[in-house]
């Protein structure tokens, strides 16, 4: 009977850990002192998130990722939300053009969301861009418009799954902008570390 009363005890401070734990932000750690740096945007859409990068000439681009038939197609009954979670999806990524930062930010004040912004180095976003494009352009031949979203999506090679959503490529996209992340991401729940 104790040992009984000792495992319950022990299983709900687990349980509470964990809760905490997942339930905490993610935060980003910018790089310190990036070399020309530049402004980008991380959007948080309560569930998932997405990257905007400047491309130089004063636009912005937003790249998303998710899974096709949810996130792309709409289909976002019971079956693929579910499917979408369990098991490993055709992937999608996401693109949609800014003009400038002010037709970016009354997109995000229409749904409500919230914007984060962080210095990185020019060179990476850069970089990432030239990856990003090459990626959306390998699959182009399945782009479609997404008129809920604004964004073109194209077929993914990378599968969605639950370990691996749109909040994880969006960390990748960090880490490879040298940003640190700390802590746990399943949705999007993330934190800028001031310097």
């Amino acid at each position: 009977m104790r040992l009984c009363r000792i495992t319950k005890f022990a299983s709900v401070v687990i349980v509470s850990i964990l809760l905490m734990w997942m339930l905490s932000p993610a935060i980003i750690v910018p790089p310190a002192d990036p070399v020309e740096a530049v402004t980008i945007y991380i959007t948080d859409y309560i569930w998932h998130s997405r990257l905007i990068l400047p491309t130089g000439n004063g636009e912005l681009i937003q790249y998303a990722y998710g899974a096709w038939n949810y996130f792309a197609l709409n289909q976002q009954d019971l079956g693929n939300g579910a499917a979408a979670l369990l098991l490993p999806t055709q992937g999608t990524l996401g693109r949609r053009k800014f003009s400038n930062i002010v037709e970016l930010q009354q997109i995000i004040q229409q749904g409500n969301y919230t914007l984060l912004s962080l210095e990185v180095a020019q060179a990476k976003v850069t970089q990432l861009l030239k990856l990003l494009d090459e990626r959306f352009n390998r699959n182009i031949s399945t782009s479609i418009e997404n008129g809920q979203t604004g964004l073109i999506l194209v077929q993914d090679d990378q599968k969605y799954t639950l370990l691996h959503n749109s909040n994880h490529e969006v960390v990748s996209w960090l880490e490879y902008l040298n940003c640190q992340i700390h802590g746990f991401v399943i949705w999007a729940n993330f934190q800028i570390k001031q310097s």
